[in-house]
Formats: structure tokens, sequence, C-alpha cells
């Protein structure tokens, strides 16, 4: 199914090229909430980059957003990059908005895949790598389990900082049609690609527009106690 070009879904659409002078460092994945945008990548890709460091928003490199600053997520795997309000983008590279991102680091057994880019006759293009989704516990010597990304074609090469997708089936239970969703970034680690959730994305534009803003500390209770008298 990955291999059908049906399947380059305009979700995809988010990951964009992190270049340095012309040259690929990495791949990124642009997020929104409506009013603000981010771009999640590889820590090490980031720190690896070099200056100047620009986020292309078409794939001929003719428009780019400078990487001013970057900064580790919680999870020190991950870099995320502010880009504030008011950016503009293209048709060929345009953010995800934070609804499509998944909450945890699970398929469900949908297909799922890696994006990523490479560069082709002077300008990047988007490559989709079929994986397969497994755990692995360490074979059961510590408490630590990984979310791992193993290439459907051993061929294939998997990239550092490389977001996953699921293409979700239709589920008439809850009432929900078909989704491509973002599940995870792929971190090479230890020789393997680990799969980072996205609660840091989530952390990083906490609400949508049209939302109360959250509290991410303890709400105070409004009132007093009052003490009764004997």
């Amino acid at each position: 199914m990955l291999d059908d070009p049906r399947v380059v879904a305009p979700e995809l659409r988010c990951v964009a090229p992190l270049v340095v002078n012309g040259q690929l460092a990495g791949p990124c994945m642009l997020i929104t909430n409506g009013t603000q945008s981010i771009a999640v990548a590889s820590a090490e890709v980031l720190r690896r980059a070099g200056e100047p460091l620009t986020i292309l928003t078409r794939l001929d490199g003719t428009k780019s957003l400078p990487v001013k600053a970057w900064q580790m997520a919680r999870h020190a795997a991950i870099g995320i990059i502010e880009l504030g309000e008011g950016v503009t983008f293209t048709p060929e590279v345009y953010p995800l908005h934070l609804a499509l991102l998944s909450a945890a680091v699970e398929t469900r057994g949908a297909p799922a895949a890696l994006i990523t880019l490479r560069a082709v006759d002077k300008k990047f293009v988007r490559e989709v790598i079929g994986v397969h989704v497994a755990l692995d516990d360490g074979g059961g010597m510590s408490d630590d389990i990984w979310h791992l990304a193993t290439a459907i074609d051993p061929r294939e090469p998997l990239p550092d900082g490389a977001p996953l997708f699921a293409w979700m089936p239709p589920d008439p239970v809850l009432g929900r049609g078909s989704e491509v969703i973002a599940i995870a970034i792929g971190i090479a680690s230890r020789g393997r690609i680990e799969l980072v959730g996205l609660e840091d994305a989530g952390r990083a534009l906490p609400w949508a527009e049209h939302t109360p803003p959250p509290s991410n500390e303890l709400v105070q209770i409004a009132g007093e106690i009052v003490k009764k008298e004997d």
C-alpha cells in the first residue's frame, strides 16, 4: 500500500527539508495550532547541522525560513524550533494541525511509514518508507520499553529525525473516517530507529485558537474554608 502513489496525502506536506548552504541536513515536521507554529526534528541532526540553518518552504529552495534558535524538548532526543506567529507557508510545505498528532506511539496495526527527503535535480522530494512498528523490552533485563521502526524493505536505509505517519482506517464505532496522523519522530540510537512520541509538541502548542487557555499547574480552588464554631 505504501508504494501506491495515492498514499501521498496532503498531511505529508508538513515534512520539510532542513538545509545548510543548500545541503540537506535532515527532515523536520511543521506543526501548528492555527495561531503559532513550531518545527520538530532530531536534536542530534540540529546539533550537527551548523549554520546558516533554514527550513525550506518550497522544495526547490526558493522560499525558506531561517532557524534562529532551537531548544531540546523534555525528551532530549527531540529539538523544537519556535516559528512564532504570522509565518507564511506554501502549498508545497504546510504545517500539520495539532489535532492530527497521536497521543501515543501506537499504530493499531495500520500501515505506517517514515517520511524523509532526498535531493533530485536541484530540488527535494519526499520519500515514503514503509516500516513495521514493534516493542522492544530490552530482553526483560530493564524496565525501559522502546518502540522501534524497521523497514519493510530491508534495503531501505532509515533516516534520523524522520516523522512516522500511520494511515488509520475508518472507525465506525467512534464515528471517525480514515485519517493520516503523525505518530512519532524516528531517532537513530544504538544502530536502530527508536520512536519518540510527540507529547512535547503538544506542550509547546498546548491549545487551539478557539479554546480557553489551559493551565499546566494545579488550579487553586476559589473560596475559603470556613471554620465551624462549636
